[in-house]
């Protein structure tokens, strides 16, 4: 398996950003004039209603020097930051983030604030593998592929194309997101490439889509 690009590397703070801002001596629009400062941030929150940490407050286009940070989104009870490095490092800025706003902006911070973390990882690889292989999906594809050709007059090689694998969503009140692979869009089947999404960190979703390669291949 080769991968080919990092799209998304996301952590997640569960923080509530009034624990951070106890008693409301930072102002919000003094806390943008320093994340752009130190972060040189390209898309900054400038109307009232950019403000709404119920719908997300968001930077976006930022750096901290040679990571490029996609967003950082401060919602009332949690607060997410973007790269497409890795989810270890998004969690490293943000921490680190927290640290510097503890020193410089006088917000609350101590070490065990975060009570947990979510994770969010989205790449792109190649594999020579068929997600169908080794399964009863496999002949399905073939029958179907039959069974069109005798309508159509066309031959068109049927194959599984999207895998994904849930929870009850219901379970929970906020839900993580599914395990996914599928052909990546608007590529050649031929050219054997996939895009993966998962709410894990980004080296473990990587190893679990190098193990389920080698047991395609096996």
């Amino acid at each position: 398996m080769e991968i080919s690009s990092i799209l998304l590397a996301r952590a997640m703070a569960w923080v509530e950003p009034v624990d951070l801002n106890q008693n409301g001596s930072v102002y919000y629009p003094d806390l943008v004039k320093a994340l752009v400062a130190r972060y040189n941030f390209l898309k900054v929150p400038q109307k009232p209603e950019d403000f709404d940490e119920s719908k997300g407050v968001v930077f976006a286009g930022g750096k901290l020097g040679n990571v490029v940070i996609e967003q950082l989104i401060i919602y009332t009870f949690g607060i997410v930051l973007d790269t497409r490095v890795s989810t270890q490092e998004s969690q490293r800025l943000l921490d680190e983030a927290f640290t510097w706003g503890s020193k410089e902006l006088g917000l609350t911070y101590k070490p065990g604030m975060v009570r947990r973390w979510q994770y969010g990882s989205q790449v792109t690889f190649r594999s020579a593998a068929r997600l169908d292989s080794r399964s009863p999906f496999q002949q399905l594809a073939e029958n179907v592929s039959k069974e069109v050709k005798k309508v159509t007059g066309e031959t068109h090689n049927y194959e599984v194309a999207f895998a994904s694998i849930d929870y009850d969503q219901l379970t929970r009140k906020h839900p993580l997101g599914r395990f996914s692979i599928q052909r990546r869009d608007n590529t050649p089947f031929s050219e054997n490439k996939y895009y993966s999404d998962a709410p894990l960190p980004t080296d473990v979703h990587i190893r679990l889509l190098e193990q389920f390669e080698a047991e395609l291949l096996k």
